[in-house]
């Protein structure tokens, strides 16, 4: 009896010793920044995770967040969590054109269908590529949201309708399709361009269905023309800061790893998707007293897919200038897009 008893006491042990390290980690106060306002649908996504976060490390990691671009503008997200200015950001890639290629791939036109599972699709492709490509970070989320089309003070059904207008474009992707379609692209952050349209400064935007009544943006009330068909993403990255992360204790990095999963991506875009939803059926069901819906059929479909070829061979060119192969890394997405069904 007493050697049976001497496993039990060295687990009882051990078991103790795990729990005063742990109680001993040192406390860790994340700086989550992000460049949209407090109303914005994401904040009780982050703020679940938080709290999840918080209750995984007892206690010992915590979140404060930061929206509204109070730390920095969205342009310098990523080299905010490199300076340490944040721990843990909201990065849209392509605010800087050309140095992130390869997860551009997924800003492609015509890429998905759905947003909300295309989010773990999209995380577990970059995966292989995120280290190389963002090495100051470690790449916790990928989301992205509903698609999105151009909204107008103009009609546009065709590609030819581009030519010549002024188009606030939400990234590199976008403002390549519309300078190829003969448009110019002016590519100010998305909380500036509301006063673009009102002033005239902009023709149109390419913007998702429910920037049109949230109450953030209200584009509806400052144009007058919306385009029905899914056209283009911006996909956003939560990125940590590798730093912050390797002085976390052992237990604390666990907790960490456990709440970056791709089940995490779509869990915390869910709010904001589930608005999406909500808002874009109420615009249709409301039709021309919020926007006219401009139907497009398949021909002129074919004529938006001959209009976006460009744009892909261009983003192949970016890729390939960094020794990596565009065919193989579409391929890549498409296959993890099509496991969710998220494919076009």
């Amino acid at each position: 009896m007493r050697f049976a008893r001497v496993p039990l006491l060295v687990l009882a042990a051990a078991a103790l010793a795990t729990g005063a390290a742990h109680a001993q980690d040192k406390p860790v106060n994340l700086k989550l920044s992000y460049w949209v306002p407090p109303s914005h649908l994401l904040t009780p996504g982050y703020k679940e995770w938080a709290e999840s976060v918080k209750t995984a490390s007892n206690g010992t990691i915590t979140v404060t967040l930061y929206p509204s671009s109070q730390l920095g503008s969205g342009a310098d997200h990523y080299d905010m969590v490199k300076r340490g200015v944040a721990d843990f950001a909201l990065i849209n890639p392509g605010y800087t054109p050309g140095r992130f290629p390869i997860i551009g791939v997924a800003d492609l036109p015509f890429m998905l269908n759905n947003s909300y599972k295309a989010a773990p699709a999209v995380v577990r492709f970059y995966k292989k590529y995120a280290e190389k490509e963002m090495p100051e970070l470690i790449v916790c989320h990928t989301l992205s949201h509903e698609p999105g089309t151009f909204i107008s003070k103009k009609l546009i059904k065709v590609p030819a309708d581009v030519k010549g207008l002024n188009v606030r474009t939400a990234n590199q992707t976008i403002a390549t399709l519309v300078t190829s379609m003969g448009g110019n692209s002016v590519q100010v952050p998305i909380m500036e361009a509301y006063e673009t349209l009102k002033r005239g400064l902009t023709d149109a935007i390419t913007g998702t269905w429910d920037s049109l009544t949230h109450p953030a943006f209200k584009f509806a009330s400052v144009t007058e023309y919306t385009l029905d068909t899914k056209i283009y993403w911006s996909t956003l990255i939560h990125g940590i800061s590798r730093k912050t992360y390797d002085g976390m204790s052992a237990a604390q990095k666990k907790v960490i790893d456990d709440h970056c999963t791709p089940e995490w991506s779509a869990r915390i875009y869910k709010y904001w998707y589930d608005d999406q939803v909500k808002r874009e059926d109420e615009i249709r069901k409301a039709g021309d007293k919020i926007t006219n819906i401009t139907k497009v059929g398949p021909e002129e479909l074919a004529l938006w897919r001959k209009a976006a070829e460009p744009t892909v061979n261009a983003w192949k060119e970016s890729v390939k200038k960094i020794g990596a192969n565009p065919d193989q890394i579409i391929e890549e997405l498409k296959a993890e897009l099509k496991k969710q069904d998220a494919l076009f």
